[in-house]
């Protein structure tokens, strides 16, 4: 499913006096409003920074349209801009603008998908602070990732114990080189898991970071809905 670039607006500042100190809660009713059209839908599903509204009349919006949302919800009621970044059956997706993120009650801070990406372990940092390059990189599997760290597995035998700092180059369809912190190690059945924490992720990183998380959380959670 493709995904296009979302251009995030501010909220008309003349619509602020509406908005209270509540949370938007699921079920809540939605008008949303492109040019030369309303429609009405319900609030479904809500994870990180994007948003899913339910409605009968989903065809009349296309990726890419700038709408306007108004959400009742029993904390009051919250208009804002947006734009649609997915639609299936029945339903569409927009994004969160980050200044409403903490309105959302069920809005997790970094969602963390499941995928199986190819990776490799460049380097990585000895007690005595000096680094470790191996001779050819390891490969590894990537198995979940969020905007604050990532889950892998290595088959090789490697001791990267707690702590140890690593440098991962990842395959997500762009190529992604990142620093991480060992947080978490488990023994599998082939090989070993390591939880990382991202260090330092330059903004260009993190942004093709957050549209791969986005573009796999809408695939995710479309495909549940038609498995369901």
């Amino acid at each position: 499913m493709n995904t296009p670039a979302v251009s995030r607006k501010h909220l008309d500042n003349s619509k602020e006096r509406h908005r209270s100190s509540g949370t938007v809660m699921l079920n809540s009713r939605i008008v949303v409003e492109k040019e030369k059209f309303v429609s009405t839908g319900t609030l479904t599903y809500v994870e990180g920074d994007i948003l899913e509204i339910e409605m009968s009349e989903y065809k009349a919006f296309e990726l890419g349209d700038a709408v306007k949302l108004t959400i009742y919800s029993p904390g009051g009621f919250y208009p804002f801009e947006s734009t649609v970044v997915a639609k299936d059956q029945g339903a569409v997706m927009v994004i969160i603008p980050p200044q409403h993120l903490s309105r959302f009650a069920e809005k997790r801070e970094h969602p963390r998908v499941e995928v199986s990406q190819k990776g490799a372990l460049v380097s990585y940092r000895n007690e005595d602070g000096s680094w470790q390059v191996p001779e050819g990189q390891i490969p590894l599997t990537v198995k979940n990732i969020s905007l604050s760290g990532i889950g892998f597995i290595i088959e090789e035998p490697v001791e990267l114990d707690r702590d140890a700092l690593v440098q991962l180059h990842l395959d997500l369809g762009f190529s992604m080189h990142c620093r991480a912190e060992i947080i978490r190690t488990e023994p599998v059945e082939f090989g070993c898991y390591y939880g990382a924490h991202f260090d330092e992720l330059a903004a260009d990183k993190a942004n093709s970071l957050r549209a791969f998380i986005l573009k796999k959380q809408v695939e995710t959670h479309f495909a549940q809905k038609r498995e369901e």
